[in-house]
């Protein structure tokens, strides 16, 4: 990197941490981070996913979490701040990435201001979700092996290994770039020997990543496919991958825009990436891998069912170094003044235009809740932003003793407080899916029906219930999120003798019996 660059490094790093933990900690909150944060907490506690409670992802994030919760604090505020630290950390490795590629820190930075302002990215990675933590391993891997050469120490290949090993530890789909990643070491090897060791080397970091996977299927094969892949065959009616003709509908409205998202920022990634990178004519020109990688991320992104127009925010970084490096290199080889300044000023005026596009969106994520499932259907739009969980959950330590069990249909509004969650609950993806799984099935992976529910509440286990007016009841193969008013399960407490206690917007809390 250039001297500019470098003095540029820290302060850029500042300025994405500031602006991410703003977005983290004012954006609505998404319906997954309450049973990511809860099983952290869990993990805390000496349970194993899928083995002690349900979790429907690969295992790493809850293992990381909890490893920063323990060293700083157990609460929303620190984890969405790490979030937004993991946030920072993949702007910055783009940021020096380019400048290394392009050595030009105006590159740089253009690359950073597309990060930042990207509604993929700011709307999504700054979570407690699996997009930030995949993201850096996953970035942290293609940056190490797109610089490996003859010269470089053997110690590169097995580390890009184990990120990628990570990475899909983390999110396990990721899996499938696999090939795409030895096809760039042999495209890049001189010779077969070179080409078998530096595969070996490689393996062999990635087995070593994906070690947490290995050890939780030994602890219960069945358990760990049925989290990772018999879930999500059951979770809507297009099986675990199917329904293309609703996938199709995703590919569109990322493109054109819908309520979730501008699209205009995706398509001009996009299109500026796809018309010119092979235009482009160097030896091992690393911005082809990076496009690569994010065409091959889309392409996996639509195998689930139901497919999300989020999961493509994995591509961002990918396609922004792709569009911001071959932006620079077409720029460098106009042979004119007049020319050059003509392309700089076009790259501008698409630079503005992207920027354009996202200002809307802040609005949406930060202010109106428009577009997003949950919260136009709460009846209290407050229900979803950190200050009314914080609120609940301080109500909730209020009426129960600490290490008390509490029934909570949303695992974050019992993540931060001092209660135990009630077993089956600890996750709110189990109910909508429980009437396509045997009794012992939903023994054996931690699953509870409404009618099992009901009954624990006519035993009057827990004592204390914290029900919502949200109660997620199914997902449409569009990914529409389905909820019910939970109307059923009040009739069944009230009935049983529980009473409501505390009212917080849309949360209600119910007690029964006498404190233990």
């Amino acid at each position: 990197m250039t001297r500019t660059a470098k003095l540029l490094l820290a302060p850029l790093f500042l300025l994405q941490l500031l602006f991410f933990s703003f977005i983290s900690t004012h954006r609505f909150l998404d319906v997954d981070e309450g049973f990511y944060l809860l099983a952290s907490r869990l993990v805390l506690m000496h349970k194993k996913p899928y083995v002690d409670f349900f979790y429907t992802q690969a295992p790493l994030l809850p293992y990381v979490y909890a490893a920063w919760m323990k060293c700083t604090a157990l609460s929303w505020v620190s984890a969405k701040l790490f979030s937004a630290l993991l946030t920072t950390l993949v702007g910055t490795l783009l940021y020096g990435h380019v400048c290394r590629r392009t050595r030009n820190w105006i590159s740089g930075l253009s690359a950073v201001v597309l990060f930042a302002s990207c509604t993929l990215v700011f709307a999504w990675f700054p979570l407690v979700k699996t997009y930030s933590l995949a993201e850096l391993f996953l970035f942290s891997g293609y940056l190490i092996l797109s610089q490996v050469s003859a010269e470089s120490p053997r110690w590169m290949v097995p580390a890009a290994g184990l990120l990628f090993g990570l990475s899909a530890a983390t999110r396990s789909y990721l899996v499938l770039l696999l090939p795409l990643f030895l096809w760039w070491i042999f495209h890049n090897s001189s010779t077969l020997t070179r080409v078998t060791s530096l595969f070996l080397w490689f393996l062999g970091g990635f087995a070593v990543g994906i070690v947490p996977c290995l050890y939780l299927f030994v602890c219960s094969p069945a358990a760990f496919l049925f989290n990772n892949l018999g879930y999500h065959a059951l979770r809507s009616d297009g099986g675990l991958i199917g329904m293309w003709h609703e996938k199709l509908m995703v590919i569109l409205v990322s493109f054109l825009g819908e309520l979730q998202g501008n699209g205009i920022q995706n398509s001009i990634l996009v299109a500026v990436s796809g018309a010119f990178i092979f235009s482009i004519h160097k030896p091992k020109y690393v911005p082809k891998f990076a496009f690569q990688i994010a065409v091959a991320i889309g392409f996996i992104s639509l195998l689930p069912t139901p497919a999300f127009p989020q999961y493509f925010c994995l591509c961002v970084p990918f396609l922004i170094v792709s569009t911001v490096c071959v932006a620079n290199d077409l720029v460098a080889e106009l042979k004119s003044r007049r020319a050059r300044l003509l392309a700089a000023v076009a790259w501008g005026a698409l630079l503005g235009v992207y920027l354009a596009a996202s200002f809307p969106d802040f609005r949406k994520y930060l202010i109106s809740g428009d577009g997003i499932n949950a919260v136009e259907a709460a009846p209290d739009k407050e229900d979803w932003k950190l200050p009314r969980v914080l609120e609940v959950s301080r109500a909730i330590d209020q009426v129960a003793s600490p290490g008390e069990t509490v029934a909570s249909f949303s695992p974050g509004d019992i993540f931060q407080t001092k209660t135990t969650p009630f077993p089956g609950l600890e996750n709110d993806f189990g109910l909508p899916i429980s009437a396509r799984l045997t009794s012992q099935q939903r023994a054996r992976y931690h699953i509870l029906s409404p009618a099992e529910v009901e009954a624990d509440f006519a035993a009057h286990r827990p004592r204390i219930v914290v029900l919502r007016n949200q109660v997620l009841v199914s997902l449409t193969a569009k990914g529409d999120r389905k909820w019910d008013t939970g109307e059923d399960f009040k009739s069944v407490l009230r009935a049983q003798g529980y009473t409501l206690v505390r009212s917080i917007g849309g949360i209600s809390i119910y007690v029964c019996c006498s404190k233990p």
